[in-house]
């Protein structure tokens, strides 16, 4: 296609319904994302953009549909840190690469998990914590499955603090936080929206969080890197992605539709209820360096711990 073609082509880009595609099941904090975006994107181009769930083999399944999909930017998805850091570092063989086998768009935002005990424990601070941990033989933390970020929080801890850490898997975050406040479970590292309730009436206490920086919703919860603890950090990340071979200046639409989105007022409030911190702009290839980065570091977690998965 000639330039003068592919301008055109970016220029009408689209005047066709767009799919847009969740690797995860309907009312998760992905899907709920997805929805915000949908919705402003659907007024911005003024077509209608049709939200498809794909759950299942974590999120394997709709990553597989984006990669059948005809490069043309009239399907998108929603990666996010176990689509494109975990799952492709944990599975082996490897089953696509995240940063070769797609075209980045940009990224959406990002959150953390939170360490966090039980209010029974009468501790108030992580070194609190610290010193109570190193006097069991065994600290217990709870998760909502096998090779989860969570699961990966809670090894980074014991290696981090030389605390001998056993690792309970959950069917899901729910009956994990209900064993934790039952006291069959000693701590757990945890989505900020599933704990928020019971951190605000203080039946839990938040000890410390994975991000960078303070989240918005936590800001008077210390990050573990600014308690010089900077080996656990570890961010939960959200971003757009199309099909490999998407022509550049679709992307770039795709981008500029992504950072409007973004600079809306509802899609913030939005996003600051799910406990997300949009992100701030940067460059599709900027985004694209990001992902490369966080898979890297995911691979050598994956080697130093010895988690496996069938």
């Amino acid at each position: 296609m000639t330039m003068l073609g592919m301008t055109v082509q970016a220029q009408s880009f689209p005047n066709a319904p767009v799919t847009f595609v969740v690797p995860g099941p309907a009312g998760s904090g992905t899907d709920q994302i997805a929805r915000l975006l949908a919705e402003q994107f659907t007024k911005q181009w003024n077509q209608s953009v049709v939200v498809e769930n794909r759950a299942g083999a974590s999120g394997s399944l709709g990553v597989q549909m984006l990669m059948r999909a005809k490069p043309d930017g009239y399907t998108i998805m929603i990666g996010h840190v176990s689509t494109h850091g975990i799952v492709p570092a944990l599975r082996k063989p490897k089953p696509y690469d995240p940063f070769t086998d797609f075209a980045p768009i940009g990224e959406i935002g990002s959150s953390s998990n939170i360490l966090v005990i039980t209010a029974e424990k009468n501790i108030k601070t992580l070194n609190e914590w610290v010193a109570a941990s190193k006097t069991k033989s065994t600290v217990s933390y709870g998760s909502p499955g096998i090779g989860l970020s969570q699961h990966f929080d809670g090894y980074s801890f014991g290696k981090q603090f030389n605390v001998e850490v056993l690792h309970v898997p959950y069917k899901g975050t729910g009956p994990a936080v209900n064993d934790l406040l039952g006291g069959r479970i000693d701590m757990m590292f945890v989505t900020p929206p599933a704990v928020m309730p019971m951190v605000n009436s203080g039946k839990l206490v938040a000890l410390a969080q994975t991000s960078e920086t303070r989240q918005m919703a936590f800001s008077n919860v210390p990050t573990f890197k600014e308690l010089g603890y900077g080996e656990l950090v570890n961010k939960t990340w959200w971003g757009l992605f199309a099909p490999l071979g998407t022509p550049k200046n679709i992307v770039e639409k795709l981008h500029e539709s992504l950072l409007s989105a973004l600079k809306n007022d509802s899609v913030r409030k939005g996003l600051e209820s799910l406990v997300v911190d949009p992100a701030p702009p940067k460059s599709s290839a900027e985004f694209g360096d990001f992902v490369r980065t966080d898979f890297q570091r995911w691979v050598e977690l994956v080697q130093q711990s010895g988690i496996t998965v069938n």
